[in-house]
């Protein structure tokens, strides 16, 4: 075979490789992780506020899902039920059961807090269900 006709093959595979890889991302078939409908919002504090005081709370909705408490970790994983997981810079810091909490003694400065939407065994789903929001503690 000619060489430019291998290599128009192999990129042909390639392709191929890639697109199937894709399909199955999609899917959440290649992590084994189901996938989820559910969508996350931190709607306090806003993004890039200034908010009062060391302990500060977080208001997130959640469409599409449920927050299930601590002791529902086995059986079946369901798409919409799960925990929230809280980082705050980068750190986790708590496992949220609901929606409305304290982040308590942060520091005066900038700080980012993040919250993903987890399966009940606190693993992530395969789409990533992710909020964020950087604000200022006076």
């Amino acid at each position: 075979m000619p060489a430019p006709r291998a290599r128009s093959r192999l990129v042909g595979s390639l392709v191929l490789v890639v697109a199937i890889g894709s399909l199955a991302a999609c899917s959440g078939s290649s992590s084994g992780r189901p996938a989820t409908a559910a969508t996350l919002q931190i709607l306090t504090p806003a993004p890039n506020a200034t908010v009062t005081g060391s302990d500060v709370d977080l208001d997130m909705r959640l469409q599409h899902g449920k927050v299930v408490p601590a002791y529902q970790v086995g059986g079946k994983i369901r798409p919409d039920r799960g925990h929230i997981h809280v980082s705050v810079d980068g750190q986790v810091t708590q496992m949220f059961y609901g929606v409305v909490q304290k982040v308590p003694n942060l520091t005066p400065g900038q700080h980012t807090i993040q919250a993903e939407f987890v399966a009940s065994d606190h693993l992530p789903f395969s789409n990533r269900v992710v909020a964020a929001v950087t604000f200022e503690v006076k």
